[in-house]
C-alpha cells in the first residue's frame, strides 16, 4: 500500500512538473500585430472605416460584455465602422492602443486566442489634444485566413486600470496620436 501511494504522488508531481506553459512561435505573434493590431490602430489615427473592417472577418462574432449584447456579420462590422465615419464627419479624431497579455494558438498554428487591454483616446474639449477616454479589457479569438489574420471573436469589457498599469505590460501596441 506503501509503494501505491507513494508511486501515485510521484505520478502526480511528474505531471504537475510536465506541464510547462507552451510558447508561442514569435513569428505568429509578429503576423498577428502586422495583419491586426498595427492596421486596427491606423484605422483609428485615419479614421479609416474599410481598415477597421478589413481586420475582421466576415463571421465576426462581437460579445460586449458590459452591455449584454451579440452583433455579428456583415451588420455588426458596419455598425462598427459607422463610428470612425460619424467621427470624422464631426473633425474628430480618436486613437486606440493594445497591451496583450496573454496569447494562446491551436496545434495548426491556424488559430489564436488573445487576452488584453485597450485604451481609448479622443481629442480633449480644447480640440487639440487628445486624452485617455478609458481602458478595456478584451478577449479576441483570431483565425488565420487566405490574407492574414483576422478577429472572428471579439469579446469586451470596461477596465478600471491606470494609465502606469496600461505601460507596464511586456506587449504593448501604440501609435502616435492622428495627424
Amino acid at each position: 500500500m506503501k509503494q501505491l501511494v507513494s508511486t501515485l504522488l510521484l505520478l502526480c508531481v511528474a505531471i504537475s512538473f510536465g506541464q510547462k506553459d507552451k510558447a508561442v512561435n514569435p513569428e505568429i505573434i509578429d503576423a498577428i500585430k502586422n495583419d491586426v493590431w498595427i492596421p486596427f490602430m491606423e484605422s483609428y489615427n485615419e479614421l479609416n472605416s474599410n481598415k477597421l473592417k478589413s481586420v475582421h472577418s466576415q463571421e465576426i462574432v462581437r460579445v460586449t460584455i458590459d452591455d449584454n449584447e451579440i452583433k455579428s456579420g456583415e451588420g455588426y462590422l458596419e455598425y462598427f465602422g459607422q463610428f470612425l465615419d460619424v467621427v470624422k464627419k464631426k473633425g474628430g479624431k480618436v486613437a486606440i492602443a493594445f497591451a496583450i497579455l496573454s496569447t494562446a494558438i491551436d496545434e495548426s498554428e491556424e488559430m489564436a486566442y488573445q487576452t488584453g487591454y485597450y485604451r481609448f483616446s479622443s481629442l480633449g474639449k480644447d480640440g487639440e489634444e487628445m486624452v485617455v477616454r478609458g481602458y478595456g479589457y478584451f478577449n479576441v479569438g483570431l483565425k488565420l485566413e487566405d490574407d492574414g489574420w483576422r478577429i472572428w471573436l471579439d469579446s469586451d469589457k470596461k477596465a478600471d486600470i491606470s494609465d502606469s498599469e496600461f505601460s507596464k505590460q511586456k506587449t504593448l501596441y501604440e501609435m502616435d496620436g492622428p495627424s
